[in-house]
């Protein structure tokens, strides 16, 4: 019991604490962008500084929960979304199920259709890739648009700086939200009193209505 409550401070200290003030700064959007479906599209530069922010979050924290569950995870050079989402979905499989409740009615599913598995290519060496029906998630996918083709054009003909829009600040943020609270309560069920929980985001991780934890 101590261990688990130790390991959940040191968490909240290193990481909820962060989250937090990145959940902070996207509710100060909302004086310039109604949080409303309506505006998924709009985009701006205070949501791609947000969302770089937060999709960097999400690979720091990921790696970390990924070598709390499989310690061999540190030997992996240079792991990407498919190491540690391999691991994720295998110890918190609820993850790909989580729909997040966000406001007036705006539920999303930022890790739907999420899983991977390992393989041996020729050599025998281990690989990854994406299981049966399930993408990369969408957000991640703009993420890494945003950040190395900004000015690249789409199919439509839009830049790529278009994608930082509500829409994918919602998901995104979503995203590490679940993430780590899922985590955290993996470890221990009882969090606390010490905990702030989001002000945002109500957690829902299943099709039925059982509440994880949240508000």
């Amino acid at each position: 019991m101590a261990e688990e409550l130790s390991e959940i401070s040191k968490f909240v200290s290193s990481y909820w604490n962060y989250y937090l003030e990145l959940e902070e700064a996207f509710k100060h959007t909302q004086k310039y962008v109604a949080f409303d479906r309506h505006n998924d599209r709009t985009y701006s530069v205070e949501y791609l500084k947000l969302i770089q922010a937060v999709c960097s979050e999400i690979d720091v924290v990921a790696k970390e929960i990924a070598e709390h569950f499989d310690p061999d995870f540190c030997t992996i050079q240079r792991p990407t979304i498919s190491h540690w989402g391999y691991v994720l979905i295998n110890n918190m499989p609820q993850i790909a199920k989580a729909r997040i409740h966000f406001t007036n009615g705006y539920v999303v599913k930022p890790w739907d259709k999420f899983g991977y598995t390992q393989y041996s290519d020729k050599k025998g060496n281990i690989r990854y890739k994406l299981l049966p029906n399930c993408d990369t998630p969408s957000w991640w996918s703009d993420y890494n648009k945003m950040k190395h083709q900004r000015t690249s054009r789409n199919a439509d003909g839009e830049i790529n700086f278009v994608k930082a829009n509500l829409k994918n600040m919602v998901l995104s943020l979503a995203a590490l939200y679940s993430m780590e609270w899922l985590y955290m309560w993996s470890i221990h069920t009882e969090f606390g009193p010490k905990i702030v929980e989001s002000s945002v985001f109500d957690l829902i991780y299943s099709d039925s209505v059982e509440d994880i934890g949240g508000t």
